[in-house]
Order: structure tokens, then sequence, then C-alpha cells
């Protein structure tokens, strides 16, 4: 478990903390916060978007559930619960810093947060008929993720990973680099694959 600082909770991490601080039982995938949620027969998670930091039907309630006060201050937003002078929280935009004030009172100044914490690396999944002799390659996907199993998951999430066999290496930062944002998070064709010096083993 690491550290993070609530004023630190951003996007999907920030969506999933209120969530929690709501008492609702949430997970993230690379591409959102879901609530309600299941593995269908492919083992991909599926459920309802949570996402009050992008949609104000789901921040407006809230805010007011919880009569917090916003406003300016040095440039950027603070945020604070009425009749409560701590914690609160500030941020680049009225509602995350009304969200991370959520957080703040129910959790105090930091939550413990493991995978908030890991950096998103470059993954290369390499899928594989499961249990066919010769291995029968399926296809390739970069997946941006905190670590393998996190990259799995995603995979999943994505519905890439339809009960085949996976290899998975982590990119190193350097050739990470090279590779386009939009080869990422989907499978690869066998020429995008090649063009990346990718080859079956």
């Amino acid at each position: 478990m690491t550290t993070i600082y609530v004023n630190d909770l951003s996007g999907i991490d920030l969506d999933f903390w209120v969530a929690r601080a709501e008492g609702i039982d949430a997970v993230r995938t690379a591409q959102a916060c879901l609530v309600a949620y299941r593995r269908n027969d492919a083992g991909a998670l599926e459920g309802m978007p949570y996402s009050p930091t992008r949609d104000p039907q789901a921040s407006g309630p809230l805010i007011v559930k919880h009569g917090v006060d916003i406003f300016e201050s040095g440039g950027r937003w603070a945020a604070e619960l009425k009749g409560r002078d701590t914690p609160w929280g500030n941020g680049a935009t009225p509602v995350e810093a009304a969200l991370r004030a959520i957080v703040a009172a129910r959790f105090g100044d930091a939550v413990q947060d493991a995978e908030a914490a890991l950096p998103l690396s470059c993954f290369w999944l390499m899928f594989v008929a499961a249990g066919s002799t010769p291995p029968h390659l399926l296809g390739h996907a970069i997946i941006e993720a905190r670590d393998m199993n996190h990259a799995m998951e995603c995979a999943r999430g994505l519905g890439l990973h339809p009960g085949a066999d996976v290899r998975v290496y982590r990119v190193n930062d350097d050739d990470a680099h090279h590779i386009a944002a939009d080869m990422r998070n989907r499978l690869l064709s066998a020429e995008e694959a090649a063009s990346l010096g990718w080859q079956e083993q």
C-alpha cells in the first residue's frame, strides 16, 4: 500500500474513491470506474460506468447532498463541507475540488491505494489459442497498465482475452515512447505487430 494524498487523486482514481466514500462497491479498469459490475462468460468485466469527475448528473447531487462550499483560491478552486473547516479539497475545476473534499471528509487527507500509486506502463500481450499444439497465435495487443496482473485485467475488460492463453511482457520505456497512442489498448493486426518487430515465438 502507498499513501496517496486526496488532492492528488484525479480521473478514474478519483471516481473510484468517491464511490468508496459513498459506500458503493466499485472496480477500476483502464477505461472507467465500474459499479454494479460482474464478469461475463468470457471473463470480461461489465458494469455501469461511475464518473462523477465527468458526469454532472453524478457530481451535482453529491455536491448538494454533502453541502459542499466551492470557492476560488489562488487561481485554483477549493472546497469544504459546510460547517467543517477541514479536511478540504482543491483542484483545477470546481467539481474536482468538491469531489476531493467529499473523499477527504470520509477518509482524511490521504488514502492507502496501491494501484493509483503505480504509473502506467506498456505491456505486450500475445494471445494464443487455449491448448493448441503447436501454439496458434490469435493476435497481439499493447495494453497500458500498472503491472502484469493489471494488464491482464484490462485486456479482459476490453474483451481482448476470450478464453485464450496469453503471454505478457513489459515494454521498456524507451520502446514504449515510439508506440503511437492509437495502437494501444486494442488488438493489433499482423502487419502492425510486424511493424513493431514482434513475431510469433
